[in-house]
């Protein structure tokens, strides 16, 4: 099977400033210093914990095909807003207005198997639950719930603190993995990414 993290059209397209990416074998490694939200939103709004300033941008380059024809769902969505068509947002705070509202931990219980060919996910980080008004919960859980509705050939991006537990067993294949330095006084993240059989 031909591997689809488009690295060569990442690094081809990226911007001068940001790092190049490398394949190993068939694995994505790198490392992306983006820096901080110096200023807010051109609506003057800032969401705690959004993504980082141009990962979306950097994660798009990466997944061209999906970005024009696929069905994307943003994962602990927050701030991010969906067309609720092909671009499905998913978040348990309905304040945040997600095109679907619920848990993680039960995400196939909202959408029908093999639905999506990417999901990009942001979970909140260890101590930033009550920020969030939030309980804690198994991201190993929530693996697996994303191996259901993610279609085969499909790929999990994962931005965290911490890289989740995730099972062969679930159809999982290791693609990569993404350093990530935002700035100054900001925890270092990895971006896991994995493919489903």
């Amino acid at each position: 099977m031909e591997f689809k993290v488009r690295v060569d059209w990442y690094n081809r397209c990226k911007k001068k400033n940001w790092s190049p990416l490398i394949v190993h074998g068939d694995v994505v490694a790198g490392f992306w210093l983006i820096g901080a939200w110096y200023n807010t939103s051109k609506n003057g709004e800032y969401f705690y914990g959004a993504y980082p300033p141009t990962y979306l941008d950097r994660v798009m380059l990466l997944f061209p095909d999906f970005s024009l024809h696929g069905q994307i769902l943003h994962l602990f969505s927050g701030s991010i807003k969906g067309d609720g068509r092909r671009v499905i947002t998913f978040d348990i705070n309905p304040q945040l207005k997600p095109n679907v509202v619920g848990d993680a931990v039960f995400l196939s219980r909202y959408f029908k198997e093999e639905v999506f060919d990417l999901i990009l996910a942001d979970p909140p980080y260890s101590g930033n639950f009550e920020k969030y008004g939030v309980k804690p919960f198994s991201k190993k859980k929530v693996l697996t719930e994303c191996s259901k509705v993610l279609k085969s050939s499909g790929f999990l991006v994962w931005l965290d603190t911490h890289m989740p537990q995730w099972r062969k067993d679930d159809g999982w294949i290791y693609r990569g993995n993404i350093g990530l330095a935002q700035s100054t006084n900001h925890a270092y993240r990895a971006i896991l990414i994995l493919e489903k059989r």
